[in-house]
């Protein structure tokens, strides 16, 4: 996770997300175009918010772009419906098929919106903080679940290093799957032992004691009117 000076890097995690969250259960619980829409245009607006330029949203979306065509086909080739556009074989394009493909590819991207301007704009440590403080999550599932966070850089440059030493020592697949488990045991046995290291550190220092914190989320008046503003917004658009 990474973070930024946007206003709306300065909510309090847990809020924040809330928040997101009520956006997305709204979008699951429409099936209207102009809504769709609405709150698509929304989470662009989040993303613009958070100190992305248009340059950003086209790159970091591009890679989520054939996930979206891809969704779209699934569901215009093999969709049901009465008005047929077209049908080869197996596939049956209807106009019915093509409308529910192009709103399931909406939905999917609006998703997608929401998500990274939570990632983009909240910080890994804080967010630790607020589940504890905001959401009383249990210190050990939350310290587990940023642990877990840190390690993902290693396992991708741990992936990246595997790869590297097959290249050079001409190493090939002798089987399907080869690669992935020449890979895969050591990188998995290499996560038990530090997971395991970090347990036993934890252990050591009295982790499930009575703890101070250096800092410690509050919920202020700016994260109050964001949840007012989230729930105006879409009582406002299933009113329309």
């Amino acid at each position: 996770m990474q973070t930024n000076v946007s206003p709306f890097a300065k909510l309090n995690p847990v809020i924040k997300g809330s928040g997101l969250f009520l956006i997305m259960f709204a979008l699951i619980a429409t099936t209207d175009w102009i809504k769709t829409l609405i709150f698509l245009s929304f989470a662009i607006a989040l993303l613009f918010l958070s100190g992305w330029s248009p340059f950003d949203f086209l790159k970091r979306l591009a890679p989520y772009s054939l996930l979206f065509l891809l969704t779209f086909w699934m569901m215009a080739a093999f969709g049901k419906g009465t008005n047929t556009l077209w049908s080869f074989g197996w596939f049956h394009v209807t106009s019915e098929s093509v409308a529910h493909g192009w709103l399931l590819a909406l939905r999917m991207l609006t998703f997608v919106c929401l998500s990274l301007a939570f990632v983009t704009t909240t910080d890994a440590t804080r967010f630790v903080m607020s589940l504890i403080h905001q959401a009383k999550l249990s210190p050990r599932f939350a310290y587990g679940f940023l642990a877990g966070i840190r390690f993902l850089p290693q396992l991708i440059e741990e992936v990246r290093v595997l790869r590297q030493v097959r290249m050079i020592r001409n190493v090939h697949s002798r089987f399907p799957g080869d690669a992935f488990l020449s890979i895969g045991l050591p990188l998995f046995s290499r996560s038990i032992q530090r997971a395991e290291r970090m347990a036993i550190a934890m252990e050591a220092r009295h982790f499930s004691a009575e703890r101070t914190y250096y800092e410690v989320p509050v919920v202020q008046r700016q994260d109050i009117v964001y949840l007012v503003v989230i729930l105006l917004f879409i009582s406002l658009v299933f009113w329309l």
